[in-house]
This record gives C-alpha cells, structure tokens and sequence, in this order.
C-alpha cells in the first residue's frame, strides 16, 4: 500500500496534522490555489497538480454574493484559475502542474494514446482502480461534489 489517502476539502481539517509530512501530494481541487497543498509537503515532497475543479464549483459571483458586480471583466473565476496556474507552473517550488483540459485541446493525438494506454493497464489487471460507486450521467454534478468532499474511498465511474 502507498498510504493513500483522499483528504476533505478544507484544509483546516486536516493540514494541521499533515503540515511537512508528505511525500506527494496531487491535488485536483485547487481549493486555495494549491498553497494548503505544498505546505503538506515534506522537503523532498513533490506536487501535482491536476486540476481547478474547485473554483468553477462555487455559485455565480454577484454582487449579493459578495463577488465583482462588473461583468465587463467576464467571469473573476477564469483569473483565479489563471492565476494558480501561473503560480504553481512558475513559482512555486516542488510542484509539476499538468491542465488535463490543456493538454487535451493541445495534443488530442497524444491524449487519446494516454487514455487508450490507461485502458490497457486497467484491462490487463497492471492498473487497478478502487472503486468508489458507480453513476449515472444524470448523478455526475453530484459525485462531483462528493469527491470534492474528500469522503470517497476511491474513484466514482460514470456509467454510459
């Protein structure tokens, strides 16, 4: 076992514990542009960061919520994004960032031999994913926000 463990959402429930200790960390969420994420991270960590999903997650910024009433800007979450890529492509050390969406608009070609590559480890029994639950289309929005919570044990797979 490589002591895998898929941690809540918010770091105030668990980086006071893991503070330093880490060897890897890969983080899908981006919750607070990844810094909770690297300061888990023992001297020699490394992380991966994989996605933002948490950013475009939240409801619509308006003014009652709080959020920026000009809209001539477009949407305040692109910049957030933008800016945590920046920031752990380039500033950040100990930490390799890999946009999936990126590098699927990129190079389909080399995307599309990755997927195909992971199928064949899964299919050969060399790659096995725990599986967490299985879902319909319909329930995707949902098993988005659970694993967001960090309680799945494993990956949530979309049935066609």
């Amino acid at each position: 076992s490589l002591g895998v463990k898929c941690l809540p959402l918010a770091p105030s429930k668990w980086l006071h514990k893991l503070k330093g200790k880490m060897d890897i960390v890969i983080d899908n969420t981006c919750f607070d542009s990844y810094d909770s994420s690297w300061k888990a991270l023992n001297s020699k960590g490394v992380l991966v960061c994989t996605g933002m999903t948490s950013i475009y997650s939240f409801q619509d910024f308006n003014v009652g919520n709080g959020g920026c009433a000009c809209e001539a800007f477009g949407d305040i979450r692109d910049y957030q994004a933008k800016w945590a890529a920046v920031k752990a492509r380039y500033m950040m050390s100990q930490t390799k960032f890999h946009d999936l969406w990126e590098s699927f608009q990129n190079n389909p070609k080399k995307y599309q031999q990755e997927l195909k590559y992971l199928c064949f480890l899964v299919e050969s029994g060399t790659l096995k994913p725990k599986i967490a639950e299985r879902v319909s289309i319909e329930e995707v929005p949902d098993a988005q926000r659970y694993l967001e919570t960090g309680k799945a044990n494993g990956t949530i797979v979309c049935l066609p």
